[in-house]
């Protein structure tokens, strides 16, 4: 009825639950007596049936008088009230009366020029979900007349009923709407202005529209009720200022509760991105930061090299926002059909982002944000959260739900969970629980995206599909911006707080102390020998400056482990899962003896119950021995990746030990052989002779490095490309310090360009590996992190030796031979 309400041109609709009676009731028809039963089982024994009514008594008691007085009000007729164009009787009669109609649907466009909705045209009868009565008056504009309809649903009820034997009541009445509310005692209720918008507060003219009475309702609705159906419709209409329309909610028993919906999102959010998607496939994109103050930047943030790139200059964060354009082919970023997307049609997106607890002291030092009000930003969201579909100013449901299992419809929670990077890394991922947004579509425009007739539910799940893949991409444009920025402020605050000296000094102090203490310890448990000297005594740290300079060694020492948390919580999670398989080692060589061998089994098992001329007249499309083929080859797959987890926990991979590279790569062609061979991949090693390249290494380190990258060389050369061959190759040498130089090379598509520069290949969580159908993210972003994590821990150097965009991958590790990572 709302929606009703909008598409006649209506500035405003009230919802009103008003009581029934505005005095105690004295006559009362047999629905009437139902219904104060419901609130008053008295009502029986106060009314008496005559001259075909119900008709209080004259010996009320005083308890029975006050009962009535105080529950009389709880008999609730429900007012729906616009002052929309308003219907004549002969629109009543020839539209809204006639079921089915498909006037929506062939006129979608308002005198007004909004776009209505509605292909079914039964909606007005959901009216008897909710009341016994329906009463409507209506009102033209250029006319002392208004329209009178009224039908009693109970009318309906009854075995052997037609609807065609039932009537309504449609007539004229010479008056005016203005005093039908003033005799119902709405004119007071009725909101008299619009809200407030920019200081002004329009007047509302009720001389035309339409009101709708539901009388004797069918629920009990309390207070709660109805401030429930207040925070659902706070949802039909976009978070954003609307200056055309409006809803009024009023229940005479919560008056504070009551008043128009206000769905403004909170001023203090700390991210806003606007993303205007236009029909040509162009991007226009606007983020607002105000989660930082800008007065408390440090200059070092803006000195930073990469912060010389657009969008990221002393200008921009002090304007507060940035806007600017791509098309919807780099945004997406695969290689999959654009047209798909560009056939979705032009939408306009608003996405918030607030944080929900306020930076710590520590935090604040190194990241500049302002604090809010962190009740307030939950309370909004717990009504206005989610991500919510609009068609044409108007809900569409259940998408952005509070409460349902469609509120992540995105599934954002799981991208979440599947990469926990900090916000100040690159591959951070935003949870649902901290966003509200709106996509606004259009019937016209949004053809592939059309609802449910019920206006729940995208019907082309694969239109729909695309489009989730879009909004995410325009979801990935904020996180990247905002992990960037805090990741760079960071860097800025290492730089303008480098580890003073008297640190390094506070250890010491520290280390001294603690040296002393064992000593001290050690001879209070020895026998006394008292010719000798007695061993000096811990030092005692009662220096003010050694105070100080122990607790900076312990404050550097604490903000290392805070920075080494994160890794720690990904090392723990891949430990885990490397103990899980550690544990199945024994079923797993059961499972890969009893698969190497079981089509050979099998295809020997039919030779001997089945004779050569049975097999003989199968015809090779249905011939057992195919499938057991297909068969042996799926076994191998499987055989061959367990092979490769064996190998992976193998004990002798644990220890650390003096590795020769040659018979390392040696073993690499044995363990990777048959699967290159399988995906046409040529191996080549070379190393060089004669030289002493060895590493004091573990072996897993090692598989960690160079399996990586084998596998992303793998992946990325069966993807479809115009290469003729598919190549990986790893060269040993001499590096010039005298340690192992690597140099690994494929002749793939190379690093994909949607990295801004090719060291983000290394950063956590940062992957370029998408899903086909859905384009979502597979990777984990954690194989080029570990190998250069690997590499470093062991005193080496990395380096890329190829560019974004450009074909063919190759990349430099140099490792120290000699002793010096015992």
């Amino acid at each position: 009825m709302v929606k009703n309400s909008y598409d006649a041109d209506s500035s405003v609709s009230a919802v009103l639950f008003m009581p029934r009676w505005k005095a105690i009731p004295t006559e009362l028809d047999d629905n009437e007596r139902e219904a104060l039963k419901a609130v008053l089982p008295e009502t029986e024994e106060m009314f008496e049936f005559v001259g075909g009514k119900w008709t209080a008594k004259d010996d009320w008691t005083a308890t029975q008088e006050s009962a009535i007085a105080n529950l009389h009000t709880r008999v609730l007729d429900l007012w729906i009230v616009d002052n929309g164009i308003g219907m004549s009787v002969r629109t009543i009669e020839d539209h809204w009366m006639v079921i089915g109609t498909d006037t929506k649907d062939l006129n979608d466009t308002s005198k007004g020029g909004r776009v209505v909705t509605g292909a079914k045209g039964i909606g007005r009868f959901a009216l008897d979900r909710l009341g016994q009565q329906c009463e409507m008056y209506s009102a033209e504009a250029g006319t002392d007349e208004i329209s009178h309809w009224l039908v009693d649903w109970s009318a309906f009820e009854g075995t052997g009923k037609v609807i065609g034997e039932v009537e309504a009541v449609l007539e004229t009445e010479c008056r005016q709407l203005v005093s039908l509310y003033r005799d119902y005692g709405l004119e007071d209720i009725l909101p008299k202005n619009a809200p407030e918008r920019e200081g002004v507060s329009r007047p509302i003219d009720y001389s035309t529209g339409t009101a709708i009475r539901i009388g004797l309702l069918n629920d009990l609705w309390d207070e709660k009720d109805s401030i429930r159906l207040k925070e659902t419709l706070e949802a039909l209409l976009p978070p954003h200022d609307r200056g055309d329309f409006d809803i009024f909610v009023h229940d005479h028993r919560v008056p504070l509760e009551s008043g128009f919906i206000d769905n403004f999102p909170p001023d203090q959010f700390d991210y806003r991105m606007l993303a205007d998607v236009t029909a040509d496939g162009q991007v226009k994109i606007t983020l607002q930061r105000q989660e930082i103050d800008f007065d408390r930047i440090s200059p070092t943030f803006f000195d930073l090299p990469a912060m010389q790139k657009p969008r990221y200059s002393r200008a921009d964060f002090k304007a507060g926002e940035i806007t600017y354009s791509k098309p919807l082919a780099e945004l997406i970023r695969n290689k999959e059909d654009p047209r798909q997307f560009l056939d979705i049609g032009p939408f306009f997106f608003t996405l918030y982002f607030f944080k929900l607890t306020n930076a710590t002291a520590d935090n604040l030092e190194r990241f500049p944000q302002k604090n809010f009000d962190v009740a307030a930003r939950k309370r909004w969201l717990a009504n206005s959260g989610g991500i919510r579909l609009y068609r044409d100013n108007f809900r569409v449901r259940p998408y952005g739900e509070p409460r349902s299992s469609a509120y992540d419809w995105l599934s954002m929670g799981a991208r979440s969970t599947a990469n926990p990077a900090g916000a100040s890394r690159p591959g951070w991922r935003v949870s649902p629980t901290q966003v509200a947004g709106t996509i606004h579509l259009t019937k016209r425009d949004n053809p592939s995206l059309a609802d449910q007739s019920n206006r729940e539910g995208i019907i082309n799940e694969r239109a729909f599909s695309a489009f989730r893949q879009l909004v995410i991409a325009l979801i990935q444009e904020f996180e990247h911006d905002r992990a960037y920025v805090l990741q760079h402020f960071l860097q800025a605050y290492k730089v303008d707080n480098p580890e003073p000296a008297d640190v390094e000094e506070g250890r010491a102090i520290a280390e001294k102390a603690l040296e002393a203490e064992k000593s001290s310890a050690a001879g209070d448990t020895a026998k006394p020998q008292p010719e000798l000297a007695p061993e000096p005594s811990a030092p005692e740290v009662t220096s003010r400056d050694d105070v100080l300079k122990v607790s900076r060694a312990y404050g550097s020492e604490k903000k290392k482990n805070e920075a080494l948390r994160d890794d720690i919580q990904v090392m723990r999670g891949m430990a885990t899962l490397g103990t899980v398989l550690v544990s199945f080692t024994h079923e797993l060589r059961q499972v890969r003896a009893n698969i190497e061998t079981r089509s050979q089994r099998l295809s020997d098992a039919i030779r001997d119950v089945v004779s050569d001329e049975k097999l003989a007249a199968v015809d090779e499309m249905n011939s057992p021995f195919r499938i057991l083929e297909r068969l042996r080859l799926q076994d191998q797959k499987v055989s061959r990746w367990v092979n490769f987890a064996l190998a992976a926990v193998s004990p002798v991979k644990r220890r650390r030990r003096r590795i020769d590279l040659g018979e390392y790569l040696e073993g690499m062609n044995t363990y990777w052989g048959d699967l290159l061979t399988s995906r046409s991949i040529k191996l080549e090693t070379y190393v060089e002779s004669g030289a002493e390249l060895k590493v004091l290494a573990h072996e897993i380190d090692l598989d960690s490095v160079f399996y990586n990258l084998v596998n992303n060389s793998i992946e990325a050369l069966v993807r479809p490309s115009i290469q003729t061959s598919r190549e990986i190759s790893i060269k040993v040498v001499p590096s010039e310090d005298g340690g192992a130089e690597i140099q690994y090379k494929d002749n793939g598509p190379g690093l994909s360009a949607e990295f801004p520069t090719r060291e983000d290949i290394f950063l956590f969580g940062v992957t370029s590996k998408k899903e086909e159908a859905a384009g979502e993210a597979v990777g984990t972003g954690l194989g080029m992190w570990l190998l250069k994590n690997v590499v470093h821990e062991y005193g080496g150097k990395v380096r890329l030796d190829c560019e974004p965009g450009q074909a063919g991958f190759a990349i430099s590790i140099t490792l120290p031979t000699t002793g010096d990572n015992e």
